[in-house]
């Protein structure tokens, strides 16, 4: 064989050893994190956790080829310069080491010493920076001398002869791949109930831990709510709602999915939706009539990407659905853990990379709910959500979530009613700072309707204020739900029992659109349908320090649920999955006057709560679960 044969053939070869080392090492890195940890994984059975990485590997494999084609090809045509074509193979295969070394370094540091790129600024940044591009110039150095050493070999006979066209193969299929989106199997579909006129705005406004009984607007002898007492003759309020999540993040996904969190097994990070539920959600049904949506809360916690919500907001705490590549070309094109394991690889890189080159800070998401109201950025998300409102010429859908009430310490500007309170060195759950705290969220709401009225768009938009839990995290206290609609007048709400569940529906109810067969959690409370007349609620209790589950949280039968309760009329009733004991009690505050008729029967709760789980696949021993005394 010629000359040139051998060291275009060579080429070939050592371009693919390269880019099989370093696809292999990232994803393996990653995987293993992952893997050990807490994790969308740990769900997994071994087999499926095996398959992940074999199959992420192959698609890591196949990008990189990807890339290194153009490379490969000057390479062969002009194969003359063996020392600069070396350099040009290894330009891929030695950014890829390099990274996986940071991400492997990064998250052994964080692991044992909480110390990591995201907890750097200034100078130490400055020294991950320095460290990453030393650790690039050494791993480039020893590819090129091994990629020069492949391409002087003389040519092998036989099988590895077919290496070149086996590598033109996997390029076509990755070409093939590209261009050719392969169907979805399930999805939401267009609404053929289209109304005449163009469909409203909605603002759905989520404020962390409120209480109602904290509000002045339900009857608290503090003004807290100045603003909503204004203009409550203009709103719906409910006045006794309820949470079905003691955790944030299963609360919203509750309210956007309208299904239990026992059904989509969501209730704390890293809980994710999967299969059909990834993709049945309210903004999806939003998009599909023609809405823009966005989503302004709190990373992590609150986040479509994170929590799996497929094809949801168009933009979500600042990141365009389609500006993550897994989230676009992946998605429905290979198995879903793969696409997770993935979208966590790019994340991770881009974030860490962009940390480190001074692009854009990012915060570390395990401290965000310990930051101060200005960190939050609780103010910026309203002008945000007002920008987008001005600026989209069809309807859009904006999820604002208010971090400012959260706690355990409290950072308000009003001090109506905390100015003589030491901010710094404060109480934990000060009720005065708390106070304040719900007098900022009212100031938002007061902002947003009054800028939305000065451009003309507030009698064309829905606003629905909630919470995603009580204070504290409890499930069995009065919260608030109040709507705001052009298309209805104002009027107070007969004193029925709410939930989170119930929101999708009466979006949908307002905007006259039918609620999916599959959104069967909830009703809306427009109508006079009461059927589901106990409401239930889940939550965990395996948070440790630092807001990071524990890692033994899915333990069989009930994995990561702790507890479920049922809130019958004013009257409460707990199930300690862990001990199998029930405890029960009285919802404070509540309003209106429950009779004797109006509750169900303890056996009729307990079987409740069984169906409840039998329903939603939990395989468990009916007769463990005891009579309420």
């Amino acid at each position: 064989m010629n000359s040139y044969f051998v060291k275009s053939y060579n080429y070939w070869k050592a371009n693919l050893i390269v880019i099989l080392l370093s696809a292999i090492i990232l994803v393996y890195m990653e995987w293993l994190f992952i893997a050990t940890k807490p994790s969308f994984l740990t769900a997994a059975a071994l087999q499926e956790k095996i398959l992940v990485l074999f199959i992420s590997s192959a698609l890591v494999i196949g990008v990189l080829l990807l890339l290194s084609f153009p490379f490969v090809i000057y390479c062969s045509l002009f194969p003359s310069s063996v020392k600069n074509n070396s350099y040009l193979l290894s330009i891929i295969p030695a950014i890829v080491l390099a990274s996986s070394a940071l991400l492997l370094i990064d998250n052994f540091t964080y692991t044992l010493f909480k110390f990591g790129v995201f907890s750097t600024s200034g100078v130490t940044k400055a020294l991950y920076l320095f460290f990453w591009c030393a650790l690039l110039l050494v791993i480039f150095l020893k590819l090129k001398r091994t990629i020069m050493a492949i391409i002087q070999k003389p040519v092998v006979k036989g099988f590895r002869v077919i290496l070149p066209p086996l590598f033109i193969i996997i390029f076509s299929c990755i070409m093939t791949l590209a261009f050719i989106r392969l169907p979805k199997i399930f999805g939401v579909r267009s609404s053929s109930n289209v109304l005449t006129d163009p469909y409203p705005n909605i603002v759905l406004f989520t404020a962390d831990g409120v209480n109602a009984e904290n509000m002045s607007l339900y009857g608290y002898e503090r003004e807290t709510t100045p603003f909503l007492d204004s203009i409550k003759d203009e709103l719906i309020i409910s006045q006794n709602h309820f949470t079905n999540s003691a955790k944030t993040t299963g609360s919203i996904v509750s309210m956007m999915t309208g299904k239990y969190p026992t059904t989509t097994r969501v209730l704390y990070p890293p809980d994710l939706l999967r299969g059909e539920d990834s993709i049945e959600h309210l903004p999806g049904v939003l998009k599909s009539l023609g809405y823009y949506t966005a989503q302004f809360a709190v990373e992590y916690y609150v986040d479509s990407s994170t929590q799996n919500l497929k094809d949801s907001f168009d933009e979500s705490n600042g990141v365009q659905e389609q500006a993550i590549f897994t989230n676009t070309f992946i998605s429905n094109r290979f198995p879903e853990y793969s696409r997770l394991l993935l979208n966590e690889i790019e994340v991770s890189l881009t974030n860490r990379l962009k940390h480190m080159f001074f692009i854009e800070a990012v915060e570390n998401t395990f401290l965000q709910v310990t930051l101060t109201q200005n960190e939050f950025h609780d103010t910026e998300k309203v002008t945000k959500a007002l920008e987008v409102i001005n600026h989209k010429s069809e309807p859009v859908f904006i999820h604002i979530h208010w971090m400012g009430t959260h706690g355990s310490k409290f950072f308000p500007d009003s001090d109506r009613y905390s100015s003589e309170i030491d901010r710094v060195n404060q109480p934990l759950w000060d009720v005065n700072l708390y106070d304040d705290a719900i007098i900022d969220m009212d100031t938002a709401l007061k902002l947003l309707f009054e800028e939305l009225s000065g451009i003309g768009e507030l009698k064309n938009t829905i606003i629905i204020f909630t919470t995603d839990h009580g204070q504290r995290f409890t499930v069995n206290n009065r919260l608030p739900l109040i709507i705001y609609s052009p298309l209805l007048e104002g009027h107070t709400l007969a004193p029925g029992n709410t939930q989170n569940l119930d929101i999708a529906p009466t979006i949908l109810d307002l905007l006259d659109v039918e609620k999916p067969s599959w959104m069967s959690g909830g009703r809306s409370i427009l109508t006079d349908d009461k059927s589901e007349n106990v409401i239930i609620s889940a939550g965990t209790k395996r948070i440790e320090s630092g807001w990071k589950l524990d890692q033994d949280y899915l333990v069989p039968p009930y994995y990561q649920f702790d507890f479920l309760t049922a809130i019958d009329c004013d009257r409460y009733y707990e199930l300690d999955l862990e001990d199998l004991a029930w405890s029960d009690g009285i919802v404070s505050a509540y309003v209106g006057t429950c009779l004797e008729q109006d509750y169900s029967s303890k056996s009729d709760i307990r079987l409740l709560i069984v169906n409840r789980l039998i329903k939603d696949g939990f395989a468990f021993d009916q007769e463990s679960i005891p009579q309420i005394p």
